[in-house]
């Protein structure tokens, strides 16, 4: 049986008065439920000292000790990347991450960005998050780019942290869309969960994790691509994917929620066109604000420059949000 990082972690109001398996499933939804009932039954969850099992009941605030069960050794190997940093300091950076390139390693990843960040801060990225994961403050999917932070100090790290889980930091996406939504602008309220019949996809479930995304058409175009503007109030797994779905506008190239290649036969879209263009926050350590941006893709920038070239349907007067 290989450990993994023992590390603490504090419940928040969503999971007051759940079982512990329920409430873990929540806030680790990147954990199968087999590797969480086999945590609590190996007695590596637990509270105030003592191992509590999948069962009991628990209430907010309280702050677990979790050690998971690896699922097999990855180490980390420091490797060369070109990194775009957006901002650095002594304890923090912001890259612009590329499409097709994972967060944080996994048994069934090669390489990821956490190795290429590590190479550049020469090893110096916080490790309150485990050995694996060192200086990992948020994700994004392996299709979508733009701007992803790190922490290179533990202090600098759990004030990140604080601030996603408090819904303190302001993220903004683009993403290029099929779909003709009569609204120029909208809010989608609608909870998150496990596909029950797909493991790797997220769904509109009732019983799921709330979400709340507001969105704004910028334009639109006579092949039935629309460019939208995107806030995400809170950090679901796929959440800009399920939502936009969710209203018959799936993201181009994103296959796994609806988009399908012949609404735009000939055009190869090489990935989700999703883009995290913008973060908003107070610094963890001077306080002060910081407005992180990332400029397009080039994939994502060619398609919009190909699609204004065609014929189109008359713009929205929405203009650009969130000046």
């Amino acid at each position: 049986m290989i450990l993994g990082e023992r590390f603490s972690f504090t419940l928040g109001m969503d999971c007051h008065g759940m079982r512990l398996d329920v409430a873990l499933a929540r806030s680790f939804e990147e954990k199968s439920r087999t590797q969480i009932q086999r945590a609590c039954r190996e007695g590596l969850i637990h509270c105030n000292g003592i191992p509590i099992g999948a069962k009991a009941k628990v209430c907010a605030g309280q702050t677990l000790t979790i050690q998971w069960l690896s699922q097999g050794e990855m180490a980390l190997q420091p490797r060369q990347m070109d990194l775009e940093i957006l901002y650095e300091d002594e304890h923090m950076l912001a890259i612009n991450k590329p499409s097709g390139e994972v967060v944080h390693p996994a048994p069934h990843v090669a390489q990821s960005i956490v190795e290429a960040v590590l190479h550049h801060c020469n090893g110096q990225l916080a490790m309150a998050a485990g050995k694996h994961r060192p200086g990992v403050v948020h994700r994004l999917d392996k299709g979508t780019s733009g701007v992803l932070l790190f922490a290179k100090t533990d202090i600098a790290y759990h004030r990140l942290s604080g601030m996603f889980g408090r819904r303190d930091v302001e993220k903004y996406y683009e993403a290029l869309a099929h779909g003709n939504p009569k609204e120029k602008e909208g809010t989608i309220l609608l909870p998150i969960g496990r596909d029950l019949h797909w493991r790797t996809r997220m769904a509109i479930r009732e019983n799921g994790r709330p979400a709340h995304t507001h969105w704004q058409c910028q334009r639109r175009y006579s092949n039935g691509v629309i460019l939208l503007s995107l806030r995400i109030y809170t950090g679901r797994t796929h959440q800009i994917r399920v939502h936009l779905a969710s209203m018959r506008c799936p993201i181009l190239g994103d296959s796994t929620y609806g988009f399908l290649s012949e609404w735009l036969p000939n055009l190869h879209i090489p990935r989700t066109m999703l883009h995290s263009h913008r973060i908003a926050l107070e610094h963890p350590m001077t306080h002060g604000p910081l407005l992180i941006e990332a400029p397009r893709p080039r994939d994502m920038e060619m398609l919009i420059r190909l699609f204004a070239e065609t014929p189109k349907l008359p713009e929205t007067t929405a203009g650009t949000p969130y000046n």
